[in-house]
C-alpha cells in the first residue's frame, strides 16, 4: 500500500468518526441506592391503627413508629413501637426523647435556614363538576332513561358538585405533597436529608418514593410505590418509609445511599 492510499484510508476514517452520531452518557444518578430491604410486614390491626410518624434513632438500628386511631380531637389514640430489622414491632409508653429533634430537622419548612430550599404551601378551594361530585350528583349520570330521572338531571346539571380544599406543598416546581380536605402533616410526605447532601426525598403524586437535589431536579425509585412518612437517617445513610401494600397491611422498608 503506497502513502498515498495510506494517507486517503486515514481521512475516511476521520470522516466517518465525525459522522457518527454522539451518544449522551446517561445521567449520572443524584444518588446512588440499594434496592428497598423490608425491615417489617406490618397490619394496622395488630399495631392498632394507621402510621403517623417513622423516625431514626441515631445509631441507625431501630426505627420508632407512631400509629394513631380515631378521627377527630376527641377520639385520637396514639400508640408507640420501635422496630428493628427483622423483628417484630415492639409496644413502648411514650415516644422516645429522640423523636421529637430528629422530626424538627426532618420535617421543617426550610432546610437548615437556607431561603433557597424553602417549601410553599398552595391552597386552593375546587368547586366540582356534577359528574365528579357527591351524592346525588352523580347518581344520574348516564341513566338508562333518554331523558333522565324525570328532568332531574337537567336540573343537577345546573348544580355544583360541591368544593373541596387541596393544600399544596411546593419546592422547586415539584409537588411534594398534597393533602385534600385535610389539615397539612408536615414530614407526613417528605424529608430532608442531613446538611452537608442538600437533598429531599418525598412522596411523589405517582406515589412513588423520589430524591430531588438543590437545583430541582428529581430521581424516581421505581421499586416503590403508594409511599408516605419518608424518614432520611440523620447520617445520611438510609432512607426509611412506610408503603402500603394491600388492605391494612402495610411494610417498613429501607434503601441505603450507597454513595453518590
Amino acid at each position: 500500500m503506497t502513502l498515498r492510499h495510506r494517507a486517503q484510508l486515514g481521512q475516511l476514517a476521520v470522516l466517518a468518526l465525525a459522522a457518527a452520531p454522539v451518544i449522551a452518557a446517561p445521567p449520572k444518578p443524584i444518588v446512588t441506592l440499594t434496592t428497598p430491604a423490608t425491615w417489617a410486614d406490618l397490619d394496622t390491626s395488630a399495631v392498632k391503627g394507621r402510621p403517623a410518624r417513622l423516625a431514626w434513632s441515631d445509631d441507625r438500628a431501630t426505627l420508632y413508629l407512631q400509629t394513631v386511631e380515631g378521627e377527630t380531637q376527641q377520639t385520637l389514640r396514639f400508640h408507640h413501637y420501635l422496630v428493628r430489622k427483622g423483628g417484630k414491632p415492639v409496644a413502648i409508653d411514650a415516644q422516645p426523647k429522640w423523636v421529637e429533634a430528629y422530626w424538627k430537622w426532618k420535617s421543617a419548612k426550610t432546610f437548615v435556614g437556607d431561603l433557597g430550599l424553602r417549601i410553599d404551601v398552595d391552597s386552593r378551594t375546587e368547586v366540582l363538576d356534577n359528574l365528579n361530585g357527591v351524592g346525588a350528583n352523580k347518581g344520574v349520570y348516564l341513566t338508562d332513561s333518554p331523558i333522565g330521572l324525570t328532568g332531574q338531571a337537567l336540573t343537577l346539571s345546573k348544580q355544583s358538585g360541591g368544593k373541596r380544599v387541596v393544600n399544596r406543598l411546593l419546592l422547586k416546581g415539584h409537588v411534594i405533597g398534597e393533602f385534600v380536605d385535610e389539615l397539612i402533616v408536615p414530614g407526613y410526605t417528605f424529608s430532608w436529608s442531613p446538611e452537608e447532601l442538600r437533598l429531599i426525598v418525598y412522596r411523589a403524586q405517582s406515589g412513588r418514593l423520589t430524591i430531588m437535589d438543590d437545583t430541582g431536579i428529581t430521581e424516581t425509585i421505581a421499586e416503590t410505590k403508594d409511599v408516605v412518612l419518608p424518614a432520611w437517617s440523620d447520617d445520611g445513610a438510609a432512607i426509611a418509609y412506610v408503603e402500603h401494600v394491600r388492605g391494612s397491611r402495610f411494610s417498613i422498608r429501607v434503601v441505603e445511599v450507597e454513595g453518590r
